[in-house]
């Protein structure tokens, strides 16, 4: 037997989207009306379900770590999303494009490199290159978390 399913239907989803609800907006509406604790995430999945929503292109290769939604949209991400775009042969505006090549410039100025440490606040550092863990000259990144000392 199925497990119980506790996100709402299609009908509804539609209504909470034309209301702008953000999908935990949506999940903190589900344990409202009903007392059940439904993820984002499964809220995600029921709307990609219903046909409702597109799963974005995450970029993998500049971006490879689970990323805290309050870190998603600081300056390096958003950069190193863009740089995932131009790898993946997306045209970038003109703007987008000025950001990133600028952006890029000055990191190889300065020898520097983005890591990120999923526990402190911040998220997202620059770091010296030295502390590339990959092959990839290209890639402005640390693959691996980096986890600062918590003095």
């Amino acid at each position: 037997m199925a497990p119980p399913k506790y996100t709402p239907d299609k009908t509804t989803f539609q209504q909470w989207l034309a209301e702008g609800l953000t999908h935990q907006q949506m999940a903190d509406r589900v344990y409202e009306q009903t007392g059940r604790r439904v993820t984002r995430a499964a809220i995600t999945v029921a709307l990609m379900g219903y046909g409702l929503t597109n799963s974005k292109p995450r970029y993998k290769e500049t971006i490879p770590w689970r990323v805290k939604v309050d870190h998603a949209k600081t300056y390096p991400i958003r950069m190193l999303r863009l740089l995932g775009k131009r790898r993946a042969g997306v045209e970038l505006s003109e703007d987008d494009t000025r950001l990133l090549d600028t952006w890029l410039v000055h990191l190889a100025n300065e020898n520097l490199i983005v890591a990120y440490d999923p526990g402190d606040d911040m998220g997202v550092h620059y770091v010296d290159a030295g502390y590339r863990d990959h092959e990839d000259e290209d890639l402005p990144i640390r693959k691996k978390t980096i986890h600062l000392s918590r003095a």
